[in-house]
């Protein structure tokens, strides 16, 4: 089925890849480059007709620019699906519900090369609110902070202010991370992570973090890769184990991500005791 180029669509992602995937076909969004090419063709056509000696729809002029306009459409309309297709079957996405978006704009942070927020464009209109994870195909993006209609910005894990829970390694140890240095530690590069563990026993370099949860699943839903520790840090007097985290995502190559949304929160198991 060949997408409509110039309307605006969201893709409610789940996880049954064959439903999806036909989904995506019809309501993928449009490439970015959409937009510009309509522009372009309202300006330049009165000029592109009377230099063809008229608007016959059938002239080649016309027919050329409609070739060139359907390839573009379509190339971007194949990278969307690409894309879309990946961030499906990723660990991420597994099993949750979602609405994909792309990065259509950024916040730099006051460290060069830092980027501490990115616009997307979807918002309200498409069930999207505050306090949501957002995904992208290799983890943990950051959460929705405010909410318009047709878009939405994300705190990134490279926000100074932002701080997330996290379970780390094997044994599943309780720390946070952020991208604070602590006071007494060297400066990091700023594409790296501070991992703080809440008891006494340090991260091994190669242990993972993934995310610890929230209550009804906001702002975080649990169990989405945060990154990995790549650097044990010495005790300096921070009050508690330190590491350094290299996020599993990299903020200043975004493009599609997916809005996690949370499902019915579940009910707890009640337990029996026997007799």
């Amino acid at each position: 089925m060949a997408l409509r180029p110039y309307t605006r669509r969201r893709v409610l992602a789940v996880g049954l890849a064959g439903c999806l995937l036909a989904v995506a076909v019809d309501q993928a969004a449009p490439g970015a480059t959409a937009p510009v090419r309509r522009v372009a063709a309202e300006v330049f056509s009165p000029v592109q007709s009377a230099l063809s000696g008229g608007d016959d729809a059938n002239s080649p002029a016309r027919q050329r620019d409609s070739a060139l306009r359907d390839a573009g459409d379509s190339r971007a309309n194949a990278a969307t699906l690409s894309a879309l297709r990946t961030l499906l079957g990723s660990a991420p996405a597994d099993g949750r519900r979602f609405v994909a978006a792309r990065v259509i704009g950024y916040t730099t942070g006051t460290t060069a090369g830092t980027v501490q927020q990115v616009t997307i464009d979807a918002g309200s209109a498409d069930g999207i609110r505050t306090n949501l994870t957002v995904i992208a195909t290799d983890g943990l993006v950051g959460r929705t902070v405010a909410v318009s209609t047709h878009s939405a910005t994300v705190q990134l894990l490279t926000d100074p202010d932002s701080a997330v829970g996290v379970r780390v390694g094997a044994p599943g140890m309780l720390a946070s991370v952020s991208a604070k240095v602590p006071a007494g530690l060297p400066t990091r590069d700023p594409a790296r992570l501070t991992l703080r563990i809440a008891g006494t026993t340090q991260a091994k370099v190669g242990d993972r973090a993934t995310t610890l949860g929230s209550i009804d699943q906001t702002p975080y839903v649990s169990g989405v890769p945060v990154g990995t520790v790549v650097s044990v840090d010495p005790d300096r007097g921070q009050g508690a184990p330190t590491a350094v985290l290299r996020p599993a995502v990299d903020v200043s190559r975004l493009d599609l991500v997916g809005v996690v949304l949370p499902g019915d929160r579940q009910t707890r198991p009640t337990v029996q005791g026997t007799r």
